[in-house]
């Protein structure tokens, strides 16, 4: 496992990454050797803030904490990572003790294995990403698809929990 600390607009002391290393020690059991943890911490009006991203094998876990004690963030944080981690690997435990195979998976009686309940088509309008945005303030979805004027892809604009807005392209 590689421990990556990062500090953006604060001092981070030893004594805060001695406590972050060391708890990571105690989850190495949960992590193979090519696992790399990017721990990053910052400050911003008076709150301190611990992002900690884990990149395992085909997944990356995220946890992000905002607290006003850099040392109770750094604990949430790390108990976030935890609980995605034993979800992550019950999981792959779970997947290898059973048989995957497209036979054993349960259908819905019509051959389907999944249950679409509602499909809807539209037509997809070339527009600019503000136009986007707009159209998603407008209809009050979680997510809005366009055909995106300067690149003819066909894109989908979401809204962030921070309020901002989201932009997914295709790579062709």
């Amino acid at each position: 496992m590689k421990l990556i600390i990062n500090s953006k607009n604060t001092n981070t002391n030893s004594l805060l990454k001695r406590e972050v290393e060391e708890r990571f020690e105690k989850l190495g059991k949960y992590f193979s050797e090519d696992s790399a943890v990017n721990v990053t911490f910052s400050e911003e009006r008076g709150y301190k803030k611990v992002e900690i991203t884990v990149k395992v094998k085909f997944n990356v876990l995220r946890s992000e904490v905002v607290d006003t004690d850099m040392h109770t963030a750094v604990d949430k944080a790390i108990d976030k990572i935890e609980k995605q981690l034993i979800k992550y690997k019950d999981k792959l435990r779970k997947r290898n003790n059973e048989s995957i195979r497209y036979e054993n998976i349960a259908d819905n009686g019509n051959g389907d294995i999944h249950n679409i309940v509602r499909n809807k088509s539209f037509k997809v309008q070339p527009m600019t990403k503000d136009e986007a945005c707009f159209q998603l303030e407008l209809l009050g979805h979680e997510f809005y698809m366009f055909m995106n004027e300067e690149s003819d892809n066909i894109c989908v604009v979401y809204k962030r929990k921070d309020g901002d807005y989201g932009l997914i392209e295709p790579e062709l």
